[in-house]
C-alpha cells in the first residue's frame, strides 16, 4: 500500500487553545524508473532500469506506461507489479535508427516522441525524424508496427492519405473520441487530424497554414502556430495544443465544420514563471499537456524545469506551478517546489489523476501524487478534522508518535460529508496525538 500522506498535525491533549490547520494539498513526486544522470537501455525494475532520454508518455486503462525512447529509437513499456515498475522494451532496436516497419525489434524508428494510445490497445507514435505516423497494434505478447501516413525521409505538408501524405517532424499526437488521431506538425507550424476509412488513414490540416508560423486565434488557416509541440484530446471533442515556440497553451473547438482556436493561457511570446490569470501566466517553451477528469490540464514547462496546472476559472483559466522551482534543474523527490526536474517532457494522468512524467534530462520516470489538505480544528472538546470529499481513497489515521516505527491506527467514527469536505471527530485524551491521510491504493 502507498502510505503517503497529508502532513502529519500533532495535537498536545485537549489543552489545545488555537486552530492548527494543514499545509495547503501539493502534489509529491518520486521516481519510479531510471536514475537521474545514468543513460542507457537496460530493461530492469525500477532504479535498475535506464533510459537515453525518454519523451512522450501515454497510459493504458490497466495503468502500465508507455515511453518513447528518444535516443535509443524504442518504445518502452513500464509495467506495474505490486509496488514496483518493470521497464521492457516492446519495439524498435536500441541505438539502430531506421524506417522498417514489422514486429517487436525488427520495427525501426529515428527519435520517436509523441505517443498516444486508443481503446483498444493500440499505440501511436509521432516519429519524429522520420515525418510519419506509426501504429503499434497488440498481438499476443507481440508488438506489430506498420506506417499509417507519410513517407519515411520525405517532408512537406501534402494532405493525402496513408503514404501519399507528407508531415515535417510531428511531435505531439492525441486519440479523439472519435478515434481520429491529431497531431502536431511541428515544423510546418500546423496540426492535423488523421481520418481512418477503412483501412486507410487521411490525413488533413485543420488550424495553421504550413510554413507559415506566428501567433494569432482564428478560424482554420487564419490560426498561427510557433513550433507546436504537445496536444490532448479531451472528451468533449476539444483540442489543447501547446504552442511551444509563442510559450502558450491554445484551444482549437469545433464550429460547425471548422475549428477555431483560441488562447487560454500565455501567448505574448515572451518567456517567464508567472502565475496568475491565464492571459498574465507566462512559460518558458513548454512541451506537453494532459487533462485530468475534472477539465483540469498539466503541462510541462521545459525550460523552467517546472510542471504548472491550468484550471478554469469561470471564463478564464487560472495557472499556477505545482511541482519543481522555476528556473532551478535537479532531480530532488519531494513535495511541491521541493521536488526538482531537468527539462520534463511527456505527459499523463491515470484513472486516479496521478501525473506521470518523462524527466527527460533526468533520464528517469517520475510520478506525482496529490496529497490533499488535512485541517484540524477544536469543537467542544474535540478534534475536528476535515479533507477534500474528492479524496475517495484517503482514510485517517492517528498515532501517539510521528517516527517511521510508529503504530497508526485507523479511526473508526463515521465520517460525514459536509458540502465539499468530509469531517470526523476525535477525542485523543492526555498526550500528543497525530493525525494523518493514507492513501489506500498502490
Amino acid at each position: 500500500m502507498n502510505t503517503i500522506a497529508c502532513r502529519i498535525l500533532v495535537v498536545c491533549g485537549l489543552g489545545l487553545a488555537t486552530p492548527i490547520l494543514a499545509q495547503s494539498g501539493a502534489y509529491l513526486f518520486s521516481t519510479i524508473a531510471g536514475t537521474p544522470g545514468v543513460s542507457g537501455s537496460r530493461d530492469a525494475t525500477n532504479g535498475a532500469a535506464s533510459f537515453n532520454f525518454p519523451g512522450g508518455v501515454a497510459m493504458d486503462a490497466r495503468g502500465d506506461l508507455f515511453v518513447s525512447d528518444i535516443l535509443n529509437h524504442t518504445i518502452r513499456k513500464i509495467a506495474r507489479s505490486g509496488t514496483n515498475w518493470v521497464v521492457t522494451t516492446i519495439a524498435g532496436a536500441t541505438g539502430v535508427p531506421g524506417s522498417d516497419d514489422g514486429t517487436n525489434s525488427d520495427a525501426l524508428f529515428n527519435r520517436p516522441n509523441g505517443i498516444a494510445m486508443d481503446r483498444a490497445g493500440n499505440l501511436f507514435v509521432a516519429d519524429h525524424y522520420n515525418h510519419t505516423i506509426r501504429k503499434l497494434a497488440p498481438y499476443g505478447t507481440n508488438w506489430i508496427v506498420t506506417t499509417i501516413a507519410g513517407l519515411a525521409g520525405a517532408r512537406g505538408s501534402t494532405d493525402a492519405t496513408n503514404s501519399d501524405a507528407r508531415f515535417w517532424s510531428p511531435t505531439g499526437i492525441a486519440v479523439g473520441t472519435n478515434n481520429h488521431l491529431f497531431v502536431t506538425d511541428t515544423a510546418n507550424f500546423t496540426v492535423r487530424e488523421i481520418a481512418p476509412q477503412g483501412t486507410n488513414w487521411v490525413v488533413g490540416t485543420i488550424a495553421g497554414v504550413a510554413l507559415n508560423f506566428g501567433f494569432a486565434d482564428g478560424t482554420n488557416g487564419d490560426a498561427q502556430f510557433n513550433t507546436p509541440a504537445g496536444i490532448v484530446a479531451a472528451s468533449d471533442g476539444r483540442l489543447y495544443v501547446v504552442d511551444s515556440g509563442n510559450n502558450a497553451v491554445r484551444q482549437l473547438q469545433m464550429s460547425g465544420i471548422d475549428w477555431v482556436v483560441t488562447t487560454i493561457a500565455g501567448g505574448t511570446g515572451a518567456m517567464g514563471t508567472n502565475d496568475g490569470p491565464g492571459s498574465a501566466a507566462t512559460f518558458n517553451f513548454p512541451n506537453s499537456a494532459a487533462l485530468d477528469h475534472w477539465g483540469n490540464l498539466y503541462v510541462t514547462d521545459q525550460s523552467n524545469d517546472t510542471i504548472r496546472k491550468i484550471a478554469a476559472a469561470g471564463n478564464d483559466w487560472t495557472v499556477s506551478t505545482i511541482a519543481g522551482t522555476p528556473l532551478q534543474t535537479g532531480a530532488a523527490d519531494g513535495l511541491g517546489g521541493a521536488s526538482l526536474f531537468k527539462h520534463p517532457w511527456g505527459i499523463a494522468l491515470d484513472a486516479l489523476d496521478r501525473i506521470f512524467v518523462a524527466d527527460y534530462g533526468n533520464q528517469t520516470l517520475r510520478r506525482g501524487e496529490f496529497v490533499p489538505a488535512l485541517g484540524l480544528n477544536m469543537a467542544f472538546g474535540k478534534i475536528v478534522l476535515t479533507w477534500p470529499t474528492a479524496a475517495t481513497t484517503y482514510v485517517p489515521e492517528t498515532s501517539p508518535s510521528p517516527f517511521s516505527n510508529a503504530t497508526w491506527t485507523p479511526m473508526t467514527n463515521t465520517p460525514v460529508t459536509n458540502g465539499l469536505n468530509v469531517l470526523i471527530t476525535d477525542n485523543p485524551g492526555a498526550g500528543a496525538a497525530f493525525y494523518r491521510l493514507r492513501n489506500t491504493k498502490p
